[in-house]
C-alpha cells in the first residue's frame, strides 16, 4: 500500500485527517508527517535550530499513548480498584443498598467500568485536540514549504500569510500564524547566527501560543474530567431500580456515602494526569510538565546563542510571558489548565531544546516506518 501524495504535500495531510475510522493509525501518521515537515523545514531554514514541527513530532508521539488506550487506563483502574478509601466507601454503599434491595450492588466491575469510561472520554478529547491542530497547521506548513521553494525574496511566503485569517486565536483568527510565517521568512534571510536563533524562537513560540489557545478546551476537559459525577453514575443506576418514591432519597443518601470515595478518585486522577498525561517523551528523556524544566543532558539550560536573548521583539515576547529567565527551582507549570502557566513552561522548553540535536531523531524505528507505510500494525515500543 502506497501513501498518497508526497510526504509533506497537502494531499497527504488531507488524507491523514480523513482517517476517521482508525484514530490510532492516524495519530502515528500525524507524528510521521510532523517529522517529515520538520526535516523539510530544516532543509530550508537550517537544521541547527529546531522548528515548531520538530517539537510537534514528539508531542504527537506522546499523545499516542492515550489514543492507543495503553498504559494510563490500566494505571487508573489499578489506583481506583486498589484504593482502601474507595473500597471502604463502596462497601458502605453496598450495605445501604442491601437494606433496600439485596440484588442491587456496586462491584469491582462497576469501578472498572467507571475507569474505562473516564479514560476513554479523555482519550477522545486528546484525539480531537491532536487532530484539530494538525488539520489546521499541517496544510499551512505544507504550503509554506512550497512558498520557500518558490522564491527567495519572501513574496510567496507573504501570499501564504495573507491567506490566513486575521484575528485573535481564541476567536478563530490566525494572526499569530501570520506573524510566525514572517518570522520563518526572516530566519531564511538572516546571516547572523544569534539573530537567526532568536527569530526562530519567536516564530516557534507564536505558533505554540496559537496551538495552546486552540487546545485549551481539550486540555482543561482532560485534567478536569468529571470523576465524581462519573463515579456517582452506578449509584444513580442502582437507585433507578427502586420504587419511584424511594429513588430521590436513596440517591441522595448513597451519594453522601460515596462522596469521600469520589473525592479520592478525583485526587487519584489528578495525580495520574500530572504523572502520565502531563509528560513529554523526548529522545533519551521524559519531561514532567508539572515539574521544573531540567537542562538538556550535558548542556546548560539555554544554548549560548539564546542566553541572553537580545532581539527586541523576541525579548518582549519572553517578558510578556514571564520567560526571560528560568523559573524558580521548585516550580514548573503550576496549573496546566491555565494558559499562562502552560506557556511559561512551553517557551522555556522551546528555548532550552531549540539547538539540541537529538530532537531531530526519527520518532520511529526503520521497521516501524516500513509497517506504517505499508498499512500494517506498528509493533515495538512507541
Amino acid at each position: 500500500m502506497s501513501l498518497p501524495g508526497g510526504a509533506t504535500s497537502t494531499e497527504r495531510v488531507d488524507w491523514i485527517v480523513g482517517l476517521g475510522a482508525d484514530p490510532v493509525r492516524r495519530n502515528l501518521l500525524i507524528t510521521q508527517c510532523y517529522h517529515d515537515l520538520s526535516a523539510a523545514l530544516a532543509g530550508r531554514l537550517g537544521a541547527e535550530n529546531a522548528n515548531w514541527c520538530t517539537f510537534a513530532t514528539w508531542a504527537s508521539r506522546t499523545a499516542g499513548r492515550f489514543i492507543r488506550d495503553e498504559e494510563v487506563p490500566a494505571a487508573f483502574r489499578e489506583l481506583l480498584v486498589g484504593s482502601p478509601r474507595v473500597n471502604g466507601a463502596v462497601a458502605r454503599a453496598n450495605r445501604a443498598l442491601g437494606w433496600i434491595d439485596a440484588d442491587v450492588r456496586l462491584g469491582e466491575d462497576k469501578l472498572v467500568a467507571v475507569a474505562r469510561r473516564i479514560v476513554h472520554d479523555v482519550g477522545e478529547l486528546i484525539t480531537e485536540g491532536n487532530l484539530k491542530v494538525f488539520s489546521e497547521l499541517g496544510p499551512v506548513f505544507s504550503r509554506t514549504l512550497d512558498a520557500l521553494d518558490e522564491d527567495d525574496n519572501g513574496a510567496a511566503m507573504e501570499r501564504v500569510a495573507a491567506s490566513l485569517l486575521e484575528g485573535e486565536s481564541d476567536r478563530g483568527g490566525q494572526t499569530l500564524l501570520r506573524l510566525a510565517l514572517g518570522g520563518y521568512a526572516a530566519v531564511r534571510r538572516t546571516e547572523d547566527p544569534r539573530r537567526k536563533a532568536a527569530l526562530m524562537l519567536l516564530a516557534n513560540a507564536r505558533i505554540g501560543l496559537h496551538e495552546q489557545i486552540r487546545l485549551q478546551p481539550y486540555i482543561a476537559g482532560s485534567i478536569d474530567a468529571p470523576i465524581r459525577l462519573t463515579l456517582f453514575d452506578p449509584v444513580d443506576d442502582a437507585a433507578a431500580c427502586l420504587p419511584r418514591g424511594m429513588r430521590a432519597l436513596s440517591k441522595g443518601v448513597l451519594r453522601v456515602v460515596l462522596l469521600g470515595a469520589a473525592n479520592e478518585a478525583k485526587r487519584h486522577w489528578q495525580e495520574l494526569c500530572t504523572r502520565e498525561l502531563m509528560t513529554l517523551a523526548l529522545p533519551g528523556e521524559t519531561l514532567r510538565l508539572g515539574s521544573r524544566l531540567p537542562s538538556p543532558r550535558g548542556a546548560p539550560l539555554y544554548p549560548l546563542l539564546l542566553d541572553p536573548v537580545d532581539d527586541p521583539q523576541t525579548l518582549e515576547f519572553l517578558r510578556r510571558h514571564q520567560a526571560v529567565r528560568p523559573a524558580p527551582v521548585a516550580s514548573g507549570a503550576v496549573n496546566w489548565t491555565k494558559l499562562a502557566d502552560r506557556m511559561r513552561y512551553i517557551i522555556d522548553l522551546f528555548r532550552s531544546r531549540q539547538r539540541w540535536g537529538p530532537l531531530q531523531n526519527h520518532p520511529f524505528s526503520a521497521e516501524q516506518q516500513r509497517q506504517l507505510a505499508a498499512g500494517l500494525p506498528v509493533t515495538g515500543r512507541l
